[in-house]
């Protein structure tokens, strides 16, 4: 079968097409709010870290729940503007992402298992509970990231430079500013989210919003 110039052309031209309906889709759809919201929480998480750990163990979950809670409504609200399924793909992606996190870290760690052996978390620095933070809070801030960068092969290389730019910042403060690496990860991290989110918003409806 003979492929011509011209279903070269069309096939390109299809690949743009649905790249233009997605970024529209999540242009006009709640993604940047729901990034905005969830690096503000980060922000607040990590800095809850930094300066009060042990208020911060009973603060996350009061966070997450309002990120959760937050999340629902931007996508409710942003339904009677678009009817599309990419919100609810990508929503279920996160989601599907998160949870083989979670997974992860119990097959990894060695208490999930008992009386078998496994990888410590804690292997590399001690045995302090604050440096068993630090390893937990790089390990589910790069997760993200790596969803930015294969996200990034579609929607963009913005995204690609910015997850790969946070995990470098991460891997950094997690080795070189460990007594700030919470606060490193507050401005970082949460900032990366918020920068993600306003830019979707401001840029992305404006180029690929409905004229």
């Amino acid at each position: 079968m003979n492929i011509t110039q011209q279903d070269a052309r069309n096939s390109l031209a299809q690949i743009e097409d649905t790249l233009t309906r997605t970024r529209n889709a999540i242009g006009q759809g709640a993604s940047g709010g729901i990034l905005i919201a969830w690096g503000v929480i980060w922000a607040l998480g990590f800095s809850a870290d930094q300066f009060a750990p042990k208020l911060a163990q009973s603060f996350w979950p009061f966070l997450i729940v309002g990120g959760a809670l937050a999340s629902w409504i931007c996508g409710a609200r942003s339904r009677p503007r678009i009817q599309s399924s990419v919100g609810a793909r990508i929503g279920f992606f996160w989601l599907a992402l998160f949870a083989y996190a979670v997974l992860w870290f119990f097959l990894l760690h060695s208490e999930s298992r008992p009386g078998q052996p496994g990888l410590h978390f804690d292997a590399l620095i001690g045995q302090d509970d604050a440096a068993v933070q630090q390893q937990l809070g790089a390990f589910f801030a790069t997760v993200p990231m790596f969803a930015y960068v294969v996200g990034g092969l579609w929607l963009g290389r913005f995204f690609i430079w910015l997850g790969v730019g946070v995990t470098v910042l991460t891997v950094a403060g997690y080795f070189f500013m460990p007594a700030w690496f919470n606060l490193w990860m507050a401005a970082t991290g949460g900032g990366s989210l918020i920068v993600a989110g306003a830019y979707i918003r401001r840029f992305w409806r404006q180029t690929y919003g409905p004229a």
